[in-house]
């Protein structure tokens, strides 16, 4: 790949590769065995439609709660930038795709391993097509591009699960979250039950049977207590943060070790000066985010201590230091030492005796529950609910009560009424003119 310089020089090739349809490119791609990663293609569909979500007309028709949560857009997932294209029916240029896919395809050409083959087949391919850029809508074109594109270890819908949950949460409404669900085969429920919450727990925290069994004996609400005391939050009823666990543990997707991107983003992006501008977000972990499994390389410092016959050597934070042996000294300069006299033996003085302490007897208290502030609210909520509950009931039972009373007292009224009318107000007939069958 010598016949570019710079990265100018591949960056201004990339310009003319635009014209380029998409299905050859897509076999180009697979001849050579070149496939992206979900999240550089997040960034390449990102930066293609954002001066078209940005636009000033369209941002301004824009609920208060959308433009909220476009604030975290730099981190959307490609569902949610999906979902734009299509709710808001957005032009896709394949072109600006096309320039900003070969822009990182040569800038990270160590990390796809590029060859001069893979140059000479696209300047062929540059040369059978005019000047014509191909329409083609994102539906049709994503149809195709997705056989080149692989979801690495450790990453959802080409977001890290690193920041997962902080980016779903903030730039998600509840129906998102059920479509991502969807589009991943998981059909996310509004409430699971008691033995749902103890897998999802046990697989977090990496609890053993044994561990899992002992959790069967605790209540819903002891439960999310002892989550709570692990530093996680999560309910039987779903909110956003409890959906995106459920994603993910439907999707077996805890302590995946998470792949590391080596990709530089430095290209040319597109710029639009009436673009709106907005306060983004910067997403960082925190212990609410999904557990993945790290590998930190450490340094391995080899230690080579040489021996030598005359000089000894002290290792010292991988410093070698020699260290002088000292000489030894001629016998006519040793002065014999003299014996230490004998002292005399003193007797040992009496030891005077203390007066015996007597230990106070210390009276065994009961243990104390002292409960966070947090499990207090949520236990006066859970007991609020119980009341409820009780009061609902009791104004049930009220009602029957008091209908069946009525409707006592109105059947005795009415037959003592008929009785006094059959014998004494016109003998031998009933009253309302009920006929008399005895």
């Amino acid at each position: 790949m010598s016949k570019f310089k710079t990265n100018e020089d591949y960056f201004s090739f990339a310009k003319t590769l635009s014209v380029i349809p998409t299905e050859d490119l897509l076999l180009l791609l697979k001849n050579h065995k070149i496939k992206i990663p979900t999240y550089v293609h997040r960034f390449l569909l990102r930066e293609t439609i954002q001066p078209k979500v940005f636009q000033p007309k369209l941002y301004q028709s824009y609920t208060d709660e959308l433009k909220y949560r476009l604030r975290g857009y730099k981190d959307y997932s490609l569902y949610l930038l999906e979902k734009l294209v299509q709710d808001y029916n957005l032009d896709f240029e394949a072109e600006t795709y096309k320039e900003l896919f070969f822009d990182m395809l040569f800038l990270n050409r160590d990390v796809y391993n590029l060859k001069n083959s893979f140059i000479d087949d696209l300047e062929k391919l540059k040369y059978k097509y005019a000047v014509d850029f191909e329409k083609i809508s994102y539906q049709n074109f994503i149809a195709q591009f997705n056989e080149v594109i692989y979801e690495p270890s450790g990453y959802l819908d080409g977001v890290s699960l690193k920041i997962l949950k902080d980016v779903l949460v903030h730039s998600c409404t509840l129906g998102d979250l059920r479509g991502l669900g969807e589009k991943y085969g998981v059909k996310v429920p509004r409430r699971i039950n008691k033995g749902r919450l103890i897998d999802i727990l046990a697989a977090r925290f990496r609890l053993t049977q044994e561990e899992a069994e002992l959790l069967d004996d605790k209540s819903v609400l002891e439960l999310e207590i002892y989550a709570k005391e692990k530093g996680f939050q999560i309910s039987i009823d779903l909110k956003k943060s409890d959906m995106v666990e459920y994603i993910i543990y439907d999707l077996k997707m805890y302590h995946k070790e998470v792949s590391k991107d080596n990709h530089s983003y430095q290209i040319p992006l597109v710029t639009d000066a009436e673009a709106v501008q907005i306060d983004a977000i910067e997403f960082e972990t925190n212990d609410q985010d999904i557990p993945v499994v790290e590998i930190e390389e450490e340094a391995i410092e080899e230690v080579i201590i040489e021996e030598e016959e005359t000089t000894p050597q002290i290792l010292i934070q991988n410093e070698v230091i020699d260290e002088p042996t000292p000489e030894p000294e001629p016998e006519s300069a040793k002065k014999p030492k003299p014996e230490p006299e004998e002292e005399p033996v003193k007797e040992p003085e009496p030891v005077p005796k203390k007066a015996e302490v007597v230990a106070p007897i210390e009276v065994e208290k009961k243990e104390e529950i002292d409960f966070s502030k947090e499990e207090r609210e949520l236990l006066d909520e859970k007991i609020n609910q119980i009341i409820k509950k009780y009061h609902k009931k009791r104004r049930a039972r009220r009602f029957w009560t008091i209908f069946w009373i009525c409707l006592l007292v109105l059947v005795l009224g009415f037959a003592g009424y008929s009785f006094l009318y059959y014998t004494y107000i016109n003998p031998g007939e009933l009253p309302f003119g009920i006929p008399v069958f005895w």
